[in-house]
C-alpha cells in the first residue's frame, strides 16, 4: 500500500481538479436546475390558486428567512388540509426564492451542512414519485389537490399540471445527481483534512485501529476538537480514513475514493459548429408564462370595476359624454376612459384616452399567449424553437415590451377606478396591485434571461475575435 502522504497528494490533486470542474460547470447547471424547479413549482401552484383549490397564505409576510429550511411536516386533519397546504406551499416557494436569489453556488459556500438543507428542501415534496397514495404526507396531500384539477373538464389546466410535474421530476433528478457529486467532493476533502491536520498528531497502531475501531475514532475526535473545535465532527468519515489507511482492504478502498472524485474528460464540441443560446431565449419566454393567470385575474377585476362604475355613472354629464362620443365617432360603441399612464422615459404621468373594450380584448389575447408559453410542446414554444436565433430574440423582446406596455395601462386603470369609484360602491371595488406585482416579477425574470443571452453572445463574439473558436456556450 502506498504511504499516506503520497495518497494524500493524489487526493489533493484530484480534489483541486474536481473543485474547478464543479465551480465552472456543475454548480452553474445546479443553479439552473433549481431555477427550473422553482418556475415549474410556481406553475403548479398558479393553477391550484387559479382554481381556488389553494388560497393565499395569510402569514406569508411574517416568515423571516435567513437560511434555507423546510416548512412544517407534521400531521393535519382532512378538514385542515387546504389551509395547511396553502401555508406550506407558500413557504416552500419562499424558501426556493431565497435559495435562487441569495445562495452562492460555489464549492466553498455549499458546505456539507448546506447540502443537507438543500436535500431536505428538494425532497420536501417527492416529485419523482408523485402520487396520491404516497406514504409521505405532504406529497400525498399535494397530489390529491392536483388530482382535483386533472379530474375536471379543464383540459388546458390539466395539461399545465402535467407539464409542471414532468419538469419537477426532471429538475429533481438533476439536482439530486449534482448534490451527490458535490457531497462526494466535500467528504473526500474532509477526509484529506483529517489526514493532514489530525492523523499526524496521533500514534495509532494499525491493528488497534481495526480491532478497536470505536476507541480509535474517539482518539481522532479528541484530536480533531483540539485543532478544529468550531467544525462538526463526522465519525463515519473518520472510520473511512481508518479503513483506507490501516485495513487489508485499504488499496481497494483508496482506489474507490479516487474514482469518486475523478474528473471525466469533457468532450469538446467541434469548433466549426455554431454555438446556440436558444435555450436561454426559450427560458425567457417561459418566464413570461407566469404572467398568464394574474393578467386574466386583473382583466376580470377591471371588467367588474368598469361595470360597477358605469352602473353608477348615469348623471347628466355622463350621458352628455356618451352622446358626444356617438356623435363624433358613430362607429365606436365602446367605453373610452381618460387615464394617467406613466411615461417610462420622462417618468411622468401622461393623460391618454383608452378604448377599454379594445384593451381588454388585446390583454386577453396576451394572457392566452403567455399560457401557451408554459407548455413545453405547445405551439408558441415550438414556433419559437423553429425560428432563427435572431428572430427568436426579437420574439422575446417584443413580447416583453408589449407586456410592459400592458402593465403601464393596468396601473393607470387601477388608479383611475380607485379614484373615480363613487363612495357608495367603493367597498365592492377590488384593486389589482397584487396581480400587477406578479406580472412585473415575470417580466423581470424574462428580462434577466434576455440580458443573459445578450451577454453570452457578446462573450462568444469577443472570444472569436481573439481566435478562441471552441469556447462552450
Amino acid at each position: 500500500m502506498e504511504d499516506t502522504q503520497t495518497f494524500a497528494r493524489r487526493v489533493e490533486e484530484c480534489l483541486e481538479a474536481k473543485r474547478e470542474r464543479l465551480d465552472r460547470s456543475d454548480l452553474v447547471k445546479l443553479k439552473e436546475s433549481f431555477k427550473l424547479f422553482q418556475s415549474s413549482f410556481q406553475g403548479l401552484r398558479a393553477v391550484l390558486d387559479k382554481k381556488g383549490i389553494l388560497h393565499d397564505d395569510p402569514y406569508k409576510y411574517d416568515l423571516k428567512i435567513s437560511e434555507v429550511a423546510v416548512p412544517p411536516e407534521g400531521p393535519f386533519t382532512e378538514a385542515e388540509k387546504v389551509d395547511t397546504m396553502s401555508v406550506r406551499v407558500s413557504q416552500f416557494d419562499s424558501y426556493l426564492d431565497f435559495l435562487n436569489n441569495y445562495y452562492q453556488f460555489s464549492t466553498d459556500f455549499l458546505t456539507m451542512g448546506r447540502i443537507k438543507r438543500l436535500l431536505a428542501l428538494t425532497k420536501y415534496f417527492n416529485f419523482t414519485q408523485f402520487s396520491d397514495t404516497s406514504t409521505h404526507l405532504n406529497t400525498r396531500a399535494l397530489a390529491e389537490l392536483a388530482a382535483m384539477v386533472k379530474k375536471g373538464s379543464d383540459q388546458f389546466s390539466s395539461g399545465l399540471i402535467a407539464e409542471s410535474l414532468g419538469q419537477l421530476d426532471r429538475a429533481t433528478r438533476e439536482i439530486l445527481a449534482a448534490l451527490k457529486e458535490l457531497t462526494a467532493y466535500h467528504k473526500e476533502r474532509y477526509k484529506l483534512e483529517l489526514r493532514q491536520l489530525v492523523m499526524p498528531g496521533l500514534s495509532i497502531d494499525p491493528t488497534f485501529a481495526i480491532t478497536h475501531r470505536e476507541e480509535a475514532i474517539k482518539q481522532v475526535r479528541r484530536k480533531f476538537s483540539e485543532v478544529a473545535s468550531e467544525r462538526p465532527f463526522y465519525p463515519e468519515l473518520a472510520e473511512e480514513v481508518l479503513l483506507e489507511d490501516f485495513s487489508s482492504e485499504g488499496p481497494e478502498l483508496r482506489d474507490a475514493a479516487l474514482k469518486r472524485i475523478a474528473v471525466q474528460e469533457e468532450k469538446k464540441a467541434s469548433g466549426d459548429k455554431a454555438k446556440s443560446f436558444r435555450g436561454v431565449l426559450v427560458d425567457g419566454a417561459r418566464a413570461l408564462a407566469a404572467a398568464a393567470f394574474p393578467l386574466e385575474d386583473a382583466i376580470a377585476k377591471l371588467e367588474e370595476a368598469s361595470t360597477l362604475l358605469e352602473s353608477c355613472d348615469q348623471g347628466l354629464g355622463a350621458r352628455l359624454r356618451r352622446m358626444i362620443r356617438r356623435l363624433f365617432s358613430p362607429e365606436d360603441q365602446g367605453l373610452v376612459y381618460r387615464i394617467g399612464i406613466l411615461d417610462p422615459v420622462s417618468n411622468l404621468r401622461v393623460e391618454e384616452e383608452l378604448d377599454f373594450g379594445r384593451f381588454v380584448e388585446e390583454a386577453k389575447k396576451r394572457a392566452a399567449l403567455a399560457s401557451s408559453l408554459a407548455q413545453r410542446n405547445g405551439p408558441a414554444i415550438r414556433r419559437m424553437e423553429g425560428l432563427p436565433e435572431d428572430q427568436a430574440y426579437k420574439f422575446l423582446q417584443r413580447n416583453i415590451e408589449e407586456l410592459q406596455k400592458t402593465l403601464r395601462v393596468l396601473a393607470g386603470l387601477d388608479d383611475f377606478f380607485k379614484e373615480g369609484m363613487p363612495a357608495e360602491v367603493k367597498a365592492k371595488h377590488r384593486g389589482i396591485k397584487v396581480e400587477i406585482t406578479t406580472i412585473k416579477g415575470a417580466v423581470i425574470k424574462a428580462n434577466q434571461k434576455k440580458h443573459e443571452y445578450v451577454a453570452q453572445r457578446e462573450e462568444l463574439e469577443q472570444m472569436r475575435r481573439l481566435g478562441i473558436r471552441d469556447a462552450a456556450p
